[in-house]
């Protein structure tokens, strides 16, 4: 499999480049020239007389990225592709790491996770990136994990990878996730849902890792507010006649909600042939992803469905930092649109309700701690763990919906979470949990 090296570098006084689409991730080609980087809106509350950054330069600092852009996964990884790619063209746009430009070396390890695990040794072995981060389906980043603590280089699951295994019962000190994820997303929605719905839940899981961390999450998080997890249907993933398993769904009234937890394309799937048995009409179900898993459209089955995420697809209202960031998005979706047609094209992309927006905050947190620790190679890993370990990002253009938190003893992060309402094409917020109110996603200790 190979790699892609992406390398991008402000030009303040030349006029933006014309977009164009990013070439296939198919060739191993380097090169340390950056190339012109496209004009992005500022956010809004940066000063509107702000000196332009010097232009970085030297010896680029490189970013290994593990993006699933094939496969099951295709979804999540065309928005960790538009994101990543928007991340280093702000980072090298202001000024770099320390007047250094950033690179991103980006692997497509097709959803295998032994791809991943070569393709992350090699990246660090044979590119010599100084970080990796990416990864998408849990056994993934289970194993990149375990990798980057043997080679002493740090790894950063920047969205999906959203197992409790890891950082919750797996960490290490290499190993760092910003986003909420498990327990600290389903603790908070639990009592709404059992007062609202009922005590008796079921769930449609894939099953392996991530799906056995759904059951578990959900399990104790309903159990902890008088509920109970009645139902558990297991379905392979990239299973494609999903028709035995849905119809095993009870619609007699003895379970009062159903949690649907599939990633990437399995979800659409699952989702069409419940509208098919018309159990989207009988049942209050949560979903895991917005309307990004179903080409930028909600279909009607869905009306009044839950979901949870870190933001509304449409994002926050009256809060420019948002709007910044998805005008940025929109307009990277235009130049990456060779990999975001799971999204449904450039002009129907959005981040969706948590992977878009958790890919866009978790390259800023390594921004920031590569500044705050003069980060200059793989030989400053140790002040750069100390600088991860020790982030606060205040709401702002780095994180826009609000703060992020880290906390050092399992280096999990916790961001603001929101139960959302599905209203045709937008989501009602029906909850807002901050950051500080989340649970301790387990009991990991970092050595």
């Amino acid at each position: 499999m190979g790699a892609l090296i992406a390398s991008m570098a402000c030009t303040p006084a030349a006029a933006p480049a014309a977009p164009t689409a990013p070439p296939a991730i198919t060739a191993r080609a380097a090169t340390n020239a950056p190339a012109a980087a496209t004009s992005a809106p500022a956010p809004t509350t940066a000063p509107a007389a702000a000196a332009p950054a010097a232009t970085p330069a030297g010896q680029p600092i490189s970013i290994g990225v593990l993006d699933d852009v094939t496969g099951i996964s295709s979804i999540e990884g065309a928005l960790m592709r538009v994101d990543v790619d928007m991340a280093v063209d702000e980072i090298n746009s202001s000024g770099g790491i320390n007047g250094r430009p950033v690179k991103a070396v980006i692997v497509d390890p097709r959803d295998d996770a032994s791809e991943a695990l070569n393709l992350a040794t090699e990246l660090v072995q044979r590119d010599n990136v100084d970080v990796l981060v990416g990864g998408l389906l849990s056994p993934e980043c289970l194993g990149v994990s375990d990798l980057a603590q043997r080679l002493g280089v740090v790894y950063m699951a920047i969205e999906g990878c959203a197992t409790d295994e890891l950082t919750g019962k797996s960490c290490n000190r290499y190993t760092f996730r910003v986003y909420p994820v498990a327990n600290q997303t389903a603790d908070p929605a639990a009592a709404f849902e059992v007062k609202t719905y009922g005590p008796n839940w079921g769930i449609i899981y894939p099953d392996y890792a991530l799906g056995q961390s759904q059951i578990t999450s959900n399990q104790a998080a309903l159990s902890r507010v008088g509920g109970q997890l009645t139902v558990k249907i297991g379905i392979p993933l990239g299973e494609t006649n999903v028709t035995p398993y849905v119809t095993r769904v009870p619609v007699d009234g003895s379970i009062q909600g159903l949690f649907v937890g599939q990633p990437g394309t399995d979800l659409a799937r699952v989702v069409s042939v419940m509208q098919q048995f018309g159990i989207t009409q009988k049942l209050p179900i949560q979903i895991g992803l917005g309307k990004e898993a179903f080409s930028g459209e909600y279909p009607d089955a869905l009306n009044g469905a839950l979901v949870i995420g870190t933001r509304p697809s449409e994002g926050l209202p009256n809060n420019p930092d948002d709007a910044a960031f998805m005008q940025h998005f929109h307009d990277w979706a235009q130049r990456d649109s060779a990999v975001v047609g799971p999204l449904g094209g450039p002009d129907k992309a959005t981040p969706g309700i948590g992977n878009g927006y958790n890919a866009f905050v978790s390259m800023n947190a390594l921004k920031l701690a590569m500044r705050a620790a003069n980060f200059t190679g793989k030989g400053d890993t140790d002040k750069l763990i100390s600088a991860l370990e020790d982030l606060h990002i205040p709401q702002g253009p780095d994180a826009p919906d609000g703060p992020v938190l880290i906390n050092k003893s399992d280096h999990q992060g916790r961001m603001s979470s929101y139960l959302l309402k599905i209203n045709g094409q937008k989501e009602d917020v029906l909850l807002a949990s901050p950051p500080e109110s989340l649970p301790a996603i387990g009991t990991c200790q970092v050595a």
